[in-house]
């Protein structure tokens, strides 16, 4: 029944993973196609690679976490925090990220989860800040999330903040910015 679950999730992961490389290439289209239009340019810097594959992945499962956040959906993140404990697992050098990630992925509660994320993004800044080889991850600030503000990380400098509901999703800015040197 485990090995069940985990075939389900990864096949989830991995059609999720195909639907985002699509998308972008789909926004990618019609950003060449509107190079007049800045805000579309700016907008979908979505390929992000790290020296390390397992580090890339988990990176990927970190985002899939962020928008099961923005979509205050706590199952989702669950189930993404999950993967991503395993993917750090076998990166073995992220000891604190895994276990907040574990922790995150023990819990379903929306509200407990937008916590905790907080947690994870801090342990998880040492993995990809000076790691970018492809692309751009942008340190995102929110003052009003978690009664003192908390930060994310995400691949475009458009603000979509997971620690928020719809009405103040925009609520943020850009902190930083990680990429190739």
């Amino acid at each position: 029944m485990k090995k069940l679950k985990l075939k389900t999730v990864v096949i989830i992961a991995l059609i999720m993973s195909i639907t985002n490389v699509i998308n972008a290439q789909h926004d990618h289209g019609k950003m060449n196609k509107k190079q007049g239009d800045h805000s579309m340019m700016d907008h979908d810097k979505s390929m992000v690679k790290l020296n390390d594959k397992n580090l890339t992945k988990a990176y990927m499962h970190y985002s899939m976490i962020k928008e099961a956040l923005v979509e205050a959906n706590s199952e989702k993140a669950q189930k993404a925090s999950k993967m991503l404990a395993g993917i750090l697992k076998k990166y073995g050098e992220a000891t604190n990220a895994q276990k907040v990630a574990e922790d995150m992925a023990s819990k379903s509660n929306i509200i407990y989860q937008r916590i905790v994320f907080s947690k994870l993004t801090t342990a998880f800044e040492p993995l990809l800040k000076d790691n970018v080889v492809e692309g751009e991850i942008y340190k995102n600030f929110c003052p009003m999330a978690n009664n003192g503000g908390s930060y994310w990380f995400s691949n475009s400098n458009k603000i979509v903040n997971p620690y928020m509901d719809e009405a103040m999703a925009s609520c943020g800015s850009v902190k930083e910015i990680f990429k190739s040197m």
